[in-house]
């Protein structure tokens, strides 16, 4: 019984840390024209975007394991499969694209580098 017990705590300790990864504010720094994109990702696997402080997409997410697969309210509802990479003691990422039919989402997700806001 308290193997079976320490099984299911380690299991729920490697669930619950892949999404911790993820959760909170995360922004880039400050283009040539000064803008910042920036993403929150919350706990009931919703997420919203903006540049500049200001709103521009929202949406669904699911990360298992380094694949993060989501849907958002841009580019007709089409779905986007990327591996993140984390880097930095998990305080950076970016984004390597596996699928998506949405070629400009595809090409700006593809040169994003993003830094955990603390």
């Amino acid at each position: 019984m308290k193997i079976v017990l320490i099984f299911f705590a380690a299991m729920a300790y490697v669930t619950l840390s892949e999404k911790d990864r993820l959760h909170g504010r995360w922004e880039t720094k400050p283009s040539e024209k000064g803008n910042v994109t920036g993403v929150v990702f919350k706990a009931d696997s919703t997420f919203e975007g903006y540049i500049n402080k200001k709103p521009f997409v929202s949406g669904t997410y699911t990360l298992q394991d380094d694949i993060f697969t989501f849907t958002d309210n841009g580019c007709e509802g089409k779905r986007g499969v990327y591996k993140i990479f984390f880097f930095s003691n998990a305080d950076s990422m970016r984004f390597v694209p596996i699928t998506d039919s949405c070629i400009d989402r595809k090409e700006g997700m593809s040169r994003l580098v993003m830094g955990r806001v603390k």
